[in-house]
Protein backbone atom coordinates (compact mmCIF):
# COMPACT_ATOMS: atom_id res chain seq x y z
CA UNK A 1 0.00 0.00 0.00
CA UNK A 2 2.21 2.81 -1.32
CA UNK A 3 0.90 6.61 0.26
CA UNK A 4 -2.43 5.65 1.39
CA UNK A 5 -3.09 3.95 4.75
CA UNK A 6 -6.20 2.20 3.99
CA UNK A 7 -7.72 0.56 0.76
CA UNK A 8 -11.21 -1.14 0.49
CA UNK A 9 -11.83 -3.27 -2.73
CA UNK A 10 -15.49 -5.87 -3.77
CA UNK A 11 -13.96 -8.78 -5.69
CA UNK A 12 -16.51 -11.71 -7.05
CA UNK A 13 -15.31 -14.31 -8.77
CA UNK A 14 -17.27 -17.22 -10.76
CA UNK A 15 -16.33 -20.25 -10.75
CA UNK A 16 -13.41 -20.16 -7.96
CA UNK A 17 -10.81 -22.38 -7.92
CA UNK A 18 -7.75 -22.83 -5.38
CA UNK A 19 -5.16 -22.97 -8.31
CA UNK A 20 -4.30 -19.09 -7.22
CA UNK A 21 -4.79 -18.63 -4.32
CA UNK A 22 -1.69 -19.92 -1.63
CA UNK A 23 -0.39 -19.18 1.59
CA UNK A 24 1.01 -15.60 1.94
CA UNK A 25 1.30 -12.68 4.36
CA UNK A 26 1.35 -8.71 4.20
CA UNK A 27 2.94 -5.76 5.60
CA UNK A 28 -0.66 -4.39 6.44
CA UNK A 29 -3.68 -6.06 8.57
CA UNK A 30 -6.60 -7.60 6.28
CA UNK A 31 -9.97 -7.31 7.24
CA UNK A 32 -12.18 -9.71 5.25
CA UNK A 33 -15.62 -9.36 4.81
CA UNK A 34 -16.67 -12.79 3.61
CA UNK A 35 -20.12 -12.47 1.27
CA UNK A 36 -21.00 -15.64 -0.78
CA UNK A 37 -19.04 -18.96 -1.89
CA UNK A 38 -18.09 -22.16 -0.01
CA UNK A 39 -15.14 -21.56 1.10
CA UNK A 40 -13.10 -21.71 4.57
CA UNK A 41 -10.04 -19.88 5.31
CA UNK A 42 -6.58 -20.65 6.90
CA UNK A 43 -4.44 -18.47 8.92
CA UNK A 44 -0.88 -19.75 10.22
CA UNK A 45 -2.34 -23.47 11.90
CA UNK A 46 -6.23 -22.23 11.78
CA UNK A 47 -8.64 -23.29 9.87
CA UNK A 48 -12.30 -21.46 9.62
CA UNK A 49 -15.10 -22.52 7.71
CA UNK A 50 -17.01 -19.33 6.49
CA UNK A 51 -20.44 -18.72 6.56
CA UNK A 52 -22.32 -15.32 4.55
CA UNK A 53 -20.93 -11.90 6.52
CA UNK A 54 -18.58 -13.48 8.47
CA UNK A 55 -15.40 -11.50 9.15
CA UNK A 56 -12.12 -12.89 9.13
CA UNK A 57 -8.91 -10.83 11.05
CA UNK A 58 -5.60 -11.14 9.86
CA UNK A 59 -2.84 -9.54 11.18
CA UNK A 60 0.84 -8.40 9.61
CA UNK A 61 2.96 -11.05 8.88
CA UNK A 62 0.12 -13.54 9.63
CA UNK A 63 0.28 -16.53 6.91
CA UNK A 64 -3.26 -16.64 5.33
CA UNK A 65 -5.29 -17.68 2.15
CA UNK A 66 -8.37 -19.09 0.85
CA UNK A 67 -9.90 -22.52 0.15
CA UNK A 68 -12.41 -22.73 -2.03
CA UNK A 69 -14.57 -26.40 -1.23
CA UNK A 70 -16.38 -26.21 -4.38
CA UNK A 71 -16.87 -23.78 -7.54
CA UNK A 72 -19.53 -21.88 -6.33
CA UNK A 73 -19.42 -18.13 -6.94
CA UNK A 74 -17.39 -15.98 -4.51
CA UNK A 75 -18.04 -12.54 -3.39
CA UNK A 76 -15.67 -10.48 -0.90
CA UNK A 77 -14.92 -7.48 0.75
CA UNK A 78 -10.82 -6.68 1.35
CA UNK A 79 -10.23 -3.98 3.85
CA UNK A 80 -5.88 -3.32 3.88
CA UNK A 81 -4.92 -0.79 7.03
CA UNK A 82 -1.30 -0.14 7.39
CA UNK A 83 0.17 0.17 10.78
CA UNK A 84 0.40 4.22 10.30
CA UNK A 85 -3.67 4.60 9.70
CA UNK A 86 -3.25 4.03 13.73
CA UNK A 87 -0.52 6.70 13.92
CA UNK A 88 -1.86 9.10 12.20
CA UNK A 89 -5.34 9.32 13.45
CA UNK A 90 -4.18 9.28 16.44
CA UNK A 91 -5.90 5.59 17.61
CA UNK A 92 -3.39 3.74 18.69
CA UNK A 93 -5.61 1.62 21.06
CA UNK A 94 -7.80 0.75 18.03
CA UNK A 95 -4.78 -1.49 16.99
CA UNK A 96 -4.54 -3.52 19.96
CA UNK A 97 -6.67 -6.84 18.40
CA UNK A 98 -4.09 -6.92 15.68
CA UNK A 99 -0.96 -6.43 18.16
CA UNK A 100 1.14 -10.04 18.36
CA UNK A 101 -0.02 -10.56 21.18
CA UNK A 102 -3.46 -10.79 20.80
CA UNK A 103 -2.80 -13.90 17.88
CA UNK A 104 -4.66 -16.04 20.53
CA UNK A 105 -7.87 -14.86 20.12
CA UNK A 106 -8.05 -16.41 17.12
CA UNK A 107 -9.38 -14.69 14.15
CA UNK A 108 -13.10 -15.37 13.00
CA UNK A 109 -16.00 -12.70 14.41
CA UNK A 110 -19.00 -14.18 13.48
CA UNK A 111 -21.75 -13.33 11.05
CA UNK A 112 -24.13 -12.72 14.07
CA UNK A 113 -22.09 -10.80 16.10
CA UNK A 114 -20.63 -8.71 12.77
CA UNK A 115 -24.24 -7.98 12.38
CA UNK A 116 -25.23 -7.23 16.72
CA UNK A 117 -21.98 -5.26 16.97
CA UNK A 118 -23.00 -2.55 14.28
CA UNK A 119 -19.76 -3.73 11.85
CA UNK A 120 -22.22 -4.84 9.18
CA UNK A 121 -23.12 -1.40 8.77
CA UNK A 122 -20.59 0.68 9.17
CA UNK A 123 -19.06 -1.61 6.39
CA UNK A 124 -22.53 -0.39 4.51
CA UNK A 125 -21.71 2.88 5.26
CA UNK A 126 -18.46 2.89 4.34
CA UNK A 127 -19.24 1.74 0.45
CA UNK A 128 -22.30 4.06 0.54
CA UNK A 129 -20.24 7.23 1.16
CA UNK A 130 -16.97 6.16 -1.03
CA UNK A 131 -19.23 5.30 -3.63
CA UNK A 132 -18.71 1.59 -4.01
CA UNK A 133 -15.38 2.27 -2.68
CA UNK A 134 -14.26 4.29 -5.51
CA UNK A 135 -13.89 7.79 -3.46
CA UNK A 136 -11.84 7.20 -0.32
CA UNK A 137 -9.56 8.95 1.85
CA UNK A 138 -11.72 11.60 2.66
CA UNK A 139 -12.56 13.04 6.30
CA UNK A 140 -15.99 10.88 6.04
CA UNK A 141 -14.63 7.57 4.81
CA UNK A 142 -11.69 8.45 7.42
CA UNK A 143 -14.21 8.61 10.19
CA UNK A 144 -15.84 5.53 9.19
CA UNK A 145 -12.72 3.47 8.68
CA UNK A 146 -12.09 4.84 12.86
CA UNK A 147 -15.20 2.96 13.94
CA UNK A 148 -14.74 0.01 12.07
CA UNK A 149 -11.50 -0.04 14.20
CA UNK A 150 -13.02 0.73 17.03
CA UNK A 151 -15.79 -1.75 16.81
CA UNK A 152 -13.44 -4.67 15.95
CA UNK A 153 -11.81 -3.70 18.90
CA UNK A 154 -14.89 -4.18 20.96
CA UNK A 155 -15.49 -7.47 19.90
CA UNK A 156 -13.95 -9.81 22.63
CA UNK A 157 -15.37 -13.27 21.51
CA UNK A 158 -13.18 -14.14 18.39
CA UNK A 159 -13.50 -17.52 16.79
CA UNK A 160 -10.70 -19.68 17.53
CA UNK A 161 -10.42 -21.78 15.02
CA UNK A 162 -12.89 -25.22 13.04
CA UNK A 163 -10.78 -27.65 11.86
CA UNK A 164 -6.98 -27.97 12.11
CA UNK A 165 -5.19 -31.16 11.16
CA UNK A 166 -3.43 -31.80 14.52
CA UNK A 167 -0.13 -32.22 12.87
CA UNK A 168 0.11 -29.84 10.28
CA UNK A 169 -0.49 -27.58 13.26
CA UNK A 170 2.23 -29.21 15.48
CA UNK A 171 4.54 -28.58 12.07
CA UNK A 172 3.24 -24.74 11.62
CA UNK A 173 3.84 -23.95 14.98
CA UNK A 174 7.37 -25.73 15.19
CA UNK A 175 8.22 -23.71 12.44
CA UNK A 176 6.72 -20.43 13.35
CA UNK A 177 8.89 -20.92 16.55
CA UNK A 178 12.23 -21.80 15.19
CA UNK A 179 12.16 -19.97 11.53
CA UNK A 180 15.31 -18.01 12.59
CA UNK A 181 17.16 -21.43 13.07
CA UNK A 182 18.08 -24.01 10.70
CA UNK A 183 15.37 -25.88 9.62
CA UNK A 184 15.30 -28.85 7.03
CA UNK A 185 12.73 -31.85 5.87
CA UNK A 186 14.85 -34.02 7.55
CA UNK A 187 14.73 -31.96 10.81
CA UNK A 188 11.06 -31.75 10.67
CA UNK A 189 10.41 -35.28 9.52
CA UNK A 190 12.83 -36.62 12.26
CA UNK A 191 10.55 -34.22 15.13
CA UNK A 192 7.09 -35.25 13.49
CA UNK A 193 7.73 -38.90 12.46
CA UNK A 194 6.89 -38.49 9.14
CA UNK A 195 8.34 -39.64 5.93
CA UNK A 196 8.90 -36.63 3.52
CA UNK A 197 6.79 -37.20 1.17
CA UNK A 198 3.75 -37.76 4.03
CA UNK A 199 5.01 -34.45 5.30
CA UNK A 200 5.32 -32.46 2.14
CA UNK A 201 1.78 -33.35 0.65
CA UNK A 202 -0.04 -32.54 3.88
CA UNK A 203 1.61 -29.63 4.13
CA UNK A 204 1.40 -28.28 0.23
CA UNK A 205 -2.02 -29.59 0.44
CA UNK A 206 -2.65 -27.54 3.15
CA UNK A 207 -1.03 -24.65 2.12
CA UNK A 208 -0.98 -24.13 -1.20
CA UNK A 209 2.88 -24.02 -0.94
CA UNK A 210 5.92 -25.92 0.06
CA UNK A 211 7.49 -25.89 3.60
CA UNK A 212 10.65 -24.44 2.16
CA UNK A 213 8.58 -21.55 0.59
CA UNK A 214 6.36 -21.31 4.01
CA UNK A 215 10.00 -20.56 6.01
CA UNK A 216 11.53 -18.35 3.49
CA UNK A 217 8.31 -16.07 3.56
CA UNK A 218 8.16 -16.34 7.45
CA UNK A 219 11.96 -15.32 7.43
CA UNK A 220 11.42 -12.25 5.03
CA UNK A 221 8.67 -10.82 7.24
CA UNK A 222 10.62 -11.10 10.53
CA UNK A 223 13.44 -9.36 8.32
CA UNK A 224 11.32 -6.63 7.12
CA UNK A 225 10.11 -5.49 10.42
CA UNK A 226 13.67 -5.49 11.64
CA UNK A 227 14.68 -3.24 9.00
CA UNK A 228 11.81 -1.03 9.48
CA UNK A 229 12.99 -1.03 12.92
CA UNK A 230 16.40 0.20 12.37
CA UNK A 231 18.28 -2.72 11.84
CA UNK A 232 21.02 -2.94 9.21
CA UNK A 233 20.09 -4.79 5.85
CA UNK A 234 22.88 -7.58 6.89
CA UNK A 235 21.79 -8.10 10.88
CA UNK A 236 17.91 -8.38 9.74
CA UNK A 237 19.06 -11.45 6.93
CA UNK A 238 21.19 -13.15 9.66
CA UNK A 239 18.91 -12.43 13.01
CA UNK A 240 16.04 -13.79 10.45
CA UNK A 241 17.80 -16.75 9.49
CA UNK A 242 19.28 -16.34 6.03
CA UNK A 243 22.38 -17.98 5.76
CA UNK A 244 24.21 -14.47 4.17
CA UNK A 245 22.49 -11.42 3.17
CA UNK A 246 22.72 -12.40 -1.36
CA UNK A 247 20.12 -15.23 -0.21
CA UNK A 248 18.04 -12.80 1.90
CA UNK A 249 18.80 -10.15 -1.41
CA UNK A 250 17.36 -12.51 -3.61
CA UNK A 251 14.42 -13.87 -1.69
CA UNK A 252 13.11 -10.54 -1.10
CA UNK A 253 13.27 -9.27 -4.30
CA UNK A 254 11.45 -12.15 -5.96
CA UNK A 255 8.53 -11.72 -3.15
CA UNK A 256 8.30 -7.28 -2.73
CA UNK A 257 10.02 -6.55 -6.62
CA UNK A 258 12.14 -3.83 -4.86
CA UNK A 259 15.64 -3.80 -3.19
CA UNK A 260 15.68 -3.90 0.24
CA UNK A 261 17.58 -0.93 0.64
CA UNK A 262 14.18 1.27 -0.56
CA UNK A 263 12.62 -0.62 2.64
CA UNK A 264 15.80 1.35 4.74
CA UNK A 265 14.88 4.96 2.97
CA UNK A 266 11.03 4.84 3.86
Amino acid sequence: MPECLYSVGFEKMTKPTNNHFHLHSHLEHEILIFLEGDSKYVVEEKSYDLEADDIIIIRKHEMHRIYHNSSKDYERIIIMVSPEFFVKHDCGEYEQVFLEKNKRRGNRISAELVHSSGLYDAVLRLKKYSNDFSDMHNSITDSIMIEIMYLINKISMFEKSDTTNKTLKNIINYINNHFTEEITLDILCENFFLSKYHLCHIFKEATGITVQEYVRQKRLTYADSLITEGKSLTEAALTAGFGDYSSFYRAYMKKYKTNPKQRMSR
